[in-house]
């Protein structure tokens, strides 16, 4: 399990709540895995993963929009290379089924953009607004 730390913060709540949502499915998703359960919660899993992406990197990248983030373009490309993940770890288990590998695959997919993308790209958006001394949004 991740606990959320303050450092994950970016500064802008509505954001901030939904990387919170996010932790809380990986934390799920973990738990399962230890208990052996990851087969069974891998599409549950992946199903809230493709609804969360719409969502949350719509309002991110509309975010970035308004405070001119200077790597916005950067930032789009991260985003679709990580629904193009997500879209092909789900087809592969619509075709093989899940797997131990495709739980695992999840799992080193789902920490990694907690731990990397959010703990650093994302920090610099709150970076951003708060060097151009906007209010968070």
């Amino acid at each position: 399990m991740i606990n959320w730390k303050e450092s994950y913060e970016i500064g802008v709540e509505r954001i901030d709540c939904q990387h919170r949502q996010l932790l809380a499915k990986l934390n799920e998703f973990f738990e399962a895995c230890t208990n052996q359960q990851g087969k069974e919660k891998i599409e549950e899993t992946l199903k809230f993963l493709k609804e969360y992406t719409l969502e949350h990197f719509g309002n991110e990248e509309e975010l970035m929009e308004e405070i001119d983030f200077p790597e916005l373009a950067e930032h789009r490309k991260t985003h679709a290379e990580f629904v193009k993940t997500v879209l092909e770890l789900e087809e592969s288990v619509k075709a093989k089924g899940v797997s131990v590998l495709s739980t695992i695959k999840l799992n080193r997919t789902l920490t990694d953009w907690l731990l990397n993308h959010i703990n650093k790209c994302d920090k610099l958006i709150g970076e951003c607004i708060a060097n151009k001394g906007n209010q968070a949004v």
